[in-house]
């Protein structure tokens, strides 16, 4: 049997013409179907929408959640980034790579919105959502008029450290035991560097592309795939992203003195996280009484 093909020629012009964007990744144009520009660039997007699909399941059913609650938000934005990232690396088009580009506010922009929120009075609140969005649609405009890289990334590199900074500060209001402060801050901190060092493979992935592709050549297919490099940014990106989220989430959900299978309807890696945090609240609990 089989277990390696040779690369077909390429790269190849699809069924959506030549590519207009400026970002062209690593990963070889059309050589698996004339449909999809980049192909694992564009399947490993789907990890942003299983995990966003995953938590709008988990908040829908809550009292103070649904669909288009503000703790939905978040995942509604994960699965926008999932979408029009994988439209992007299918098209290779100028218009698909701005939508790509600027989804990543719709993730970031509504997970700070939540955590400023909570709390807050209706006044603040929209005081706060006004200040968001008085930010992001400018910069995203400039961004796509301009047709720049820099502001886009400082930007959203400092979304996210408001929000990381935003998250442990409410672990500190919101969790008592030292214990499970410290387990909560090591999932923010798994979370981040999740990302970051799915920010490493991808700037292997478009620093030294000739070697890399030099190599998938040599392995062949389907090993090949494994070292699309870029597509693992999205699966390692997702990861981080959901974590956030779910941490947030269950932040600003906590039920005082409840315990029992907090960790009900969140997904890897968060529920096992919360899973053993279950164990340490219902033990605090028992030494109290």
């Amino acid at each position: 049997m089989q277990l390696r093909w040779p690369y077909p020629t390429g790269p190849k012009t699809g069924v959506w013409g030549p590519t207009t964007s400026n970002h062209n990744f690593c990963e070889e144009d059309y050589i698996i179907t004339p449909y999809i520009g980049e192909f694992m660039n564009t399947l490993t997007n789907t990890v942003y929408v299983i995990y966003g699909a995953q938590g709008l399941r988990r908040v829908q059913t809550r009292k103070d959640g649904g669909l288009f609650s503000t703790l939905a938000f978040p995942y509604w934005g994960l699965i926008g980034v999932g979408l029009l990232s994988a439209w992007f690396h299918a098209t290779l088009k100028y218009h698909s790579q701005m939508g790509d580009d600027l989804s990543m506010f719709l993730a970031v922009g509504s997970l700070y919105q939540q955590l400023l929120c909570f709390g807050a009075t209706q006044a603040q609140r929209i005081r706060y959502t006004l200040a968001i969005l008085g930010t992001l649609i400018p910069v995203s405009v400039y961004h796509v008029w301009a047709d720049e890289i820099y502001v886009h990334e400082i930007v959203f590199a400092i979304m996210v450290f408001l929000v990381s900074r935003r998250t442990r500060a409410l672990i500190k209001r919101q969790i008592k035991s030292e214990e499970s402060k410290k387990r909560l801050g090591n999932m923010t901190t798994f979370g981040i560097s999740s990302g970051l060092f799915g920010y490493f493979l991808w700037s292997i992935d478009f620093h030294l592309c000739s070697y890399v592709t030099a190599f998938k050549r040599t392995v062949g297919l389907p090993w090949g795939f494994i070292f699309e490099l870029h597509g693992w940014w999205h699966i390692f990106t997702g990861i981080g992203a959901y974590t956030g989220m779910a941490l947030v989430e269950y932040l600003v959900t906590i039920e005082k003195g409840k315990t029992g299978r907090i960790e009900e309807g969140f997904a890897w890696p968060v529920k096992a996280v919360l899973r053993d945090l279950d164990m340490v609240e219902r033990e605090d609990v028992q030494k109290e009484q």
